[in-house]
């Protein structure tokens, strides 16, 4: 697994979430963590604001492993991803072994991206990074 698939892994708390939230949190860590360049995934601009796909392969890579597990959305055509006890296992001793201050970043953005409705989140991201946003669908 990678590094960067270890801070997607570290994303995940114990409430269940959207890819859209995944996205962003990504993003998040990326533009403000403090993490090494080489540790964050790349986004351009996409439908709904910034979107890296490297993340949908990893999240797959965390699905076959059974660290995340999947949760279906009724009526919609994604599912929302949750952590499983081995996932919980390997982030703790992801979390043991990592820069301290990052994982601290990486904490507070979850609860940023899981604690703020969606659309407070997008047009917080957009404010604040408005290049993202030139594509998206979501007007703030």
């Amino acid at each position: 697994m990678s590094r960067k698939a270890d801070w997607l892994l570290l994303l995940f708390g114990d409430q269940p979430i959207e890819p859209i939230r995944i996205q962003k949190g990504m993003f998040l860590f990326a533009k403000e963590s403090g993490a090494k360049q080489e540790q964050v995934y790349d986004f351009v601009p996409y439908n709904w604001g910034p979107c890296s796909f490297e993340i949908y392969d990893d999240l797959e890579d965390l699905l076959e492993k059974g660290l995340v597990e999947q949760i279906p959305v009724p009526g919609a055509r994604w599912h929302r991803y949750l952590r499983t006890p081995l996932g919980k296992v390997s982030a703790e001793e992801i979390r043991a072994n990592a820069n301290p201050l990052v994982v601290q970043a990486q904490d507070d953005i979850r609860d940023t991206v899981t604690g703020t409705s969606f659309g407070d989140l997008l047009t917080h991201v957009y404010k604040k990074y408005p290049e993202y946003a030139t594509k998206s669908v979501f007007r703030t």
